[in-house]
């Protein structure tokens, strides 16, 4: 799943109040992730890996591991809101909970990465680093020993961390983590997806991303949005929305699905766009999916 484009598509869609709290979590932690990533993209042929697995000695899941000149980088990514205190090695929130896993979580990645690193002979070392993205989020208290933490107001902090001059060389290290990559899906049935019941189907503007503002008179070509005044055309609207329903659902939707997905009462158009730029089990009732597919 690419988690850039998921996110879009639920966008202005989400019913919170239909939502559970794994569900919430979940987004919550995808949503920093993907911050994350966009940062990195903007670093030109920056060498890492993203939601990598691995299980040398322990299964564990890796957030971001960034191979640079100086270091290999692993991130493990925390999109918390609120405030927190650190005492005996544990996150507390404001409202008592307490969170162990964070600091656990890196000290068991860091202890299976500097395993293969050995494995590896790679001279370079590790530098593990949690990372809090949420600008809602503040952190008291004593840092525990051997533990890195970047808060939100530092992650203008990146910038001075990514040396990579040395690009093939990088690459080819990072190619040794990536090999031992594993698919862990079948051990552990994360969320990955809202439910299509939490979710409002409506057309979605591709420009502002506003739901329900959008205005279709008949037999015109073309559309308008009320709330951005964007203008393009009808068919191009509808392909945008079917292709967010594809990447909602997670799987192929039926031509029935799509149109009270879109709330169009003419299916015509529809089955016409979706024969075009879709394709099918070849079953009925027949099931589209996108031709290119991340």
């Amino acid at each position: 799943m690419n988690s850039q484009k998921y996110l879009l598509a639920i966008k202005n869609r989400i019913i919170q109040e239909k939502l559970d709290e794994e569900t919430r979590n979940y987004i919550k932690g995808l949503e920093g992730e993907v911050f994350v990533k966009r940062i990195l993209d903007e670093y030109p042929d920056l060498n890492y890996l993203y939601d990598f697995h691995i299980s040398h000695k322990n299964r564990v899941q890796i957030d971001f591991l960034i191979v640079t000149d100086d270091a290999i980088l692993h991130f493990e990514i925390k999109h918390y809101s609120g405030d927190y205190t650190i005492k005996d090695s544990q996150l507390i929130s404001e409202f008592g909970n307490m969170f162990f896993t964070p600091f656990q979580q890196l000290r068991r990645a860091n202890h299976e990465l500097n395993s293969l690193i050995s494995v590896f002979n790679i001279d370079k070392p590790l530098h593990s680093y949690l990372i809090f993205t949420n600008p809602k989020f503040t952190l008291k208290g004593s840092i525990p020993n051997h533990f890195n933490i970047l808060l939100p107001t530092e992650l203008h902090k990146f910038k001075y961390m990514f040396k990579n001059k040395n690009i093939i060389e990088n690459a080819k290290i990072l190619q040794l983590f990536q090999r031992e990559h594993r698919d862990f899906s079948h051990v552990y049935k994360n969320v990955k997806r809202v439910p299509m019941s939490c979710l409002r189907p409506g057309l979605k503007c591709p420009k502002c991303w506003s739901v329900s503002t959008i205005e279709i008179e008949n037999r015109k070509k073309y559309f308008h949005c009320k709330y951005c005044n964007f203008e393009d055309k009808r068919n191009k609207l509808y392909l945008y929305n079917l292709i967010e329903l594809y990447l909602c659902k997670g799987e192929p939707f039926t031509l029935v699905e799509a149109q009270e997905w879109c709330g169009v009462e003419n299916k015509h158009t529809l089955r016409r766009i979706c024969d075009k730029h879709f394709n099918s089990n070849g079953k009925k009732p027949k099931k589209y999916f996108p031709i290119l597919q991340d």
